[in-house]
């Protein structure tokens, strides 16, 4: 097998460019979550529910992690958890996989948490629309993490049909058999 390319999309888009897109998906999605979620609702949004959702936040990226682990349960003797401190005080949970992984079961992977808990939250919105404007925080919260998936999804998606992943010290390494 030989290299077809490696992505590294912290050293590509550079930490400052992908907090700023992470914040711009933050804010768009909120909008237009808020918008459509409280489309049908007549009444006024109240703040009853602020501590609930300031304790309920920090578990987001835990679940988000969660899903990833579940979606890679076959692998899990291959996986390595390190614990890195980001900005002096944000926790990031980095898994590594040790070996290689097919392309496209590397897409569902990261896409899972994305579709899942999104779909979740959109349907909860829907159901119970007094905490729309809540739902609406989780939502765009919840995309914002997901939008590094979503960048390694665009690389791999123009990557062969037959490439496998392989995550090494310098990114993803999708590696095509040799003809």
């Amino acid at each position: 097998m030989h290299c077809w390319k490696t992505i590294n999309v912290q050293y590509e888009y550079g930490t400052t460019r992908l907090f700023l897109l992470s914040a711009i998906c933050f804010i768009l999605v909120f909008c237009f979550s808020y918008i459509g979620l409280s489309f049908n609702y007549a009444e006024t949004h109240h703040d009853q529910h602020f501590m609930m959702t300031i304790l309920i936040t920090p578990f987001i990226y835990p679940l988000h992690k969660a899903l990833h682990f579940m979606m890679l349960v076959d692998y899990r003797k291959s996986i390595a958890f390190r614990l890195k401190i980001r900005h002096h005080f944000v926790p990031v949970v980095h898994m590594r996989l040790l070996r290689t992984i097919p392309k496209w079961r590397y897409v569902i992977v990261l896409l899972t948490p994305f579709i899942l808990l999104n779909s979740v939250l959109i349907i909860l919105g829907i159901y119970v629309q007094h905490l729309a404007h809540y739902i609406s925080f989780f939502l765009a919260f919840h995309t914002s993490i997901c939008l590094i998936d979503l960048l390694y999804v665009k690389h791999l998606l123009h990557a062969p049909k037959n490439a496998v992943v392989e995550e090494t010290p310098r990114g993803y390494e999708i590696l095509v058999p040799t003809i």
